[in-house]
């Protein structure tokens, strides 16, 4: 080759990766990420979840339920398991790669002792594996141990999503907390809604428009400037009306949260 000439780049390489874990997030991010990088393993406590998992994107040999079989030729390893199992997957696996898990509440430090080169790749969503949903404008909060290493996991991000974002332990404890009171309490609430429509015979889908719209308003005001309702009006005798037709735990919160919101506004 000449002076000046330039070698050809490949640009067909993909990233290899191993995926552990079967649940919610991992089956979401296996098929986001097989589209144009090569899943070369899934791991599952449950050998028919990793079969069934592998199977999905046609590729049933994939699938192992033995920590000490994961690979080494993987460039990158998700780990997707319960937060109370990341320690024992970075203890019983090789030191290969790049290692990140996809927890909110974890400090990536989980595997300073076992490897290498690890980070955080995290999600910012609810995952449920028969719910489909647009991974593209789902959040990614990325953390590394080196800056190759969040580069790497920055692109990987990149890749499935047009969202993606730094966050150290400290922030992204803060989204996990925000996440659970913005999204598992309100679920929550919304079960509390459903028990008692479904008495009278009514459905939730009628509280559809309502909810939309309160979750649209998140685009233009800030929620403290949102709320609406007998509480923020300091509306007692409705309060009291309510509270009468309730009982047990449903009471209980209605009469909790009444007295939170009055707190804030009522002065």
């Amino acid at each position: 080759m000449g002076a000046g000439a330039h070698q050809s780049v490949d640009t067909t390489a993909v990233t290899k990766i191993c995926i552990i874990g079967s649940g919610n997030v991992a089956t979401h991010l296996v098929h986001a990420l097989h589209k144009d990088n090569e899943i070369v393993q899934i791991y599952s406590r449950t050998p028919e979840h990793a079969l069934a998992l592998g199977n999905a994107i046609g590729c049933p040999g994939i699938a192992t339920d033995n920590l000490s079989e994961i690979t080494e030729e993987a460039d990158m390893y998700i780990v997707s398991v319960r937060d109370d199992s990341i320690a024992e997957v970075a203890t019983h696996t090789p030191d290969h790669g790049i290692w990140a898990h996809t927890s909110g509440s974890i400090p990536m430090d989980v595997f300073k002792s076992h490897k290498t080169r690890y980070g955080v790749f995290y999600p910012l969503q609810t995952f449920s594996k028969q719910a489909k949903l647009e991974i593209k404008q789902v959040p990614f909060f990325i953390e590394g141990n080196t800056p190759d290493v969040f580069g790497a996991l920055k692109t990987l991000a990149r890749s499935i999503s047009d969202v993606v974002e730094p966050a150290d332990s400290k922030r992204r404890k803060a989204l996990h907390i925000a996440a659970v009171f913005a999204c598992n309490f309100v679920n929550y609430m919304w079960t509390e809604a459903d028990d008692l429509l479904q008495r009278e015979g009514l459905s939730i889908s009628y509280l559809k428009p309502l909810l939309e719209e309160t979750l649209n308003k998140i685009g233009t005001i800030r929620p403290i400037d949102a709320q609406t309702g007998p509480a923020r009006r300091g509306d007692t005798h409705i309060i009291a009306e309510h509270l009468s037709q309730l009982t047990g735990e449903s009471k209980e919160v209605y009469g909790l949260l009444s007295n939170l919101i009055m707190k804030r506004y009522i002065q």
